[in-house]
């Protein structure tokens, strides 16, 4: 089978005036869905302390999240066309809240990954929500420039998470950090449901099914997205415990790393989707990203030479490989190829996903091996270099099917 290629056009609500909180609300529905993330990087120095626990260990907690994420992920697209984006932004604001109180209650290894199972579903839900509401409540033009402010939540939330997690995991305790997000998951959830429009009627099959399977255009992105999945993915888990361990800072300064990378993303993630969506050929951006991202990857590794280094790896590595994933989801939203957002959101999402799952736990088990830290960088360059590959065959496929 092959995906629907029609455009997608907007839903008839987008004729009518859309609440101001549309956007903000999406943007950070998406920073909560990847919280738990950015929460496990810039707490890592403090859970393997207090948990003794080793690297591979700590790659593994948001592995489990993403591998269920992953799975998720073939049924979310349809879920969400299903039963429509503001029901499901609802629910996956809700499970948040739930997630992370459990994670914060939880007490041993064991009760970490059953909470961090549950985080994988608001994982698989946040871009098919987010891209419905966007392609159904607001017209072409501007669907581009919310895409890229919605998916700058996540850098947002890195920003946050590096900022604060660590020096109040400082003055309380890192379960403590971790449960002040739980009233804010909650308060979105309501917020969502008193502000955001009424979902229409679906027009596809009421069974719930598997994605089509993915046409070229979809397999590429799904290919580049696992790439700079899995780099992303290790560097936001291992880089304040690299910066800890091998370099010297101290907890607090090493977790600000993920915050230089939020801090990056934020702005590149909305300035590259402004400047994509005037684009025919995507692929170039996404070409332009993986090479700004190898480039960066290898200042990490070379910090051992100066620590300045690290911070202008992180600055760049927010502007390159953090903002990849905007760019991929604007080429989703477009609907040039790729089929009805919802789906397509969903397959491209189980890619990124996939990259989540496989770069902390093989990252973990290189830094944990004889090629240490370093190997694990050198498979983050590796990564970054396939991504390139993939966005290179990308636009030879667009370019034939043109």
């Amino acid at each position: 089978m092959t995906v629907n290629s029609t455009p997608q056009t907007a839903d008839p609500a987008v004729s009518r005036p859309v609440s101001k909180s549309l956007v903000p609300l999406l943007t950070g529905g998406m920073g909560l869905s990847m919280l738990v993330l950015y929460t496990i990087g810039a707490l890592g120095p403090s859970i393997i302390d207090d948990l003794g626990i080793s690297r591979s260990r700590l790659g593994l907690l948001p592995a489990v999240a993403f591998g269920t994420a992953t799975v998720l992920s073939l049924y979310a697209g349809h879920l969400t066309d299903l039963v429509g984006g503001r029901r499901a932004f609802i629910v996956l604001t809700a499970l948040i809240g739930a997630d992370f109180a459990l994670l914060a209650a939880g007490h041993g290894y064991p009760m970490l990954l059953v909470a961090l199972v549950l985080a994988g579903v608001p994982q698989a839900l946040a871009n098919p929500s987010t891209n419905k509401l966007i392609a159904a409540h607001l017209p072409p033009q501007r669907r581009a420039l919310a895409i890229g402010i919605k998916q700058s939540g996540a850098p947002l939330a890195a920003l946050i998470a590096g900022l604060s997690l660590p020096a109040l995991a400082h003055a309380l305790s890192w379960r403590t950090a971790i449960l002040l997000v739980v009233p804010i998951a909650l308060l979105a959830s309501v917020a969502a449901a008193a502000t955001l429009p009424r979902d229409q009627a679906p027009t596809g099959p009421r069974v719930l099914s598997l994605p089509a399977a993915p046409n070229a255009a979809t397999r590429w992105l799904m290919a580049y997205s696992l790439c700079v999945g899995c780099g992303l993915a290790s560097l936001s888990t291992y880089l304040p415990l690299y910066a800890h361990q091998r370099l010297g800072m101290g907890e607090q300064q090493a977790g600000a790393l993920i915050s230089a990378i939020g801090l990056s993303g934020i702005i590149t993630r909305v300035l590259w989707a402004r400047f994509s969506s005037r684009l025919s050929d995507i692929p170039s951006s996404l070409l332009v990203l993986a090479v700004a991202a190898l480039g960066f990857a290898v200042l990490i590794p070379a910090a051992t030479h100066g620590t300045w280094l690290v911070w202008i790896g992180a600055l760049g590595l927010g502007g390159s490989a953090a903002a990849a994933n905007a760019v991929s989801m604007i080429a989703v939203t477009k609907g040039r190829g790729f089929g009805q957002t919802g789906h397509a959101s969903a397959l491209v999402s189980m890619g990124f996903f996939a990259g989540f799952v496989a770069g902390p736990i093989a990252f973990g088990l290189l830094a944990d091996g004889r090629a240490g830290f370093g190997g694990g960088w050198t498979l983050v360059c590796a990564v970054f270099l396939a991504a390139l590959l993939c966005a290179r065959a990308g636009r030879v496929t667009l370019r034939a099917s043109a």
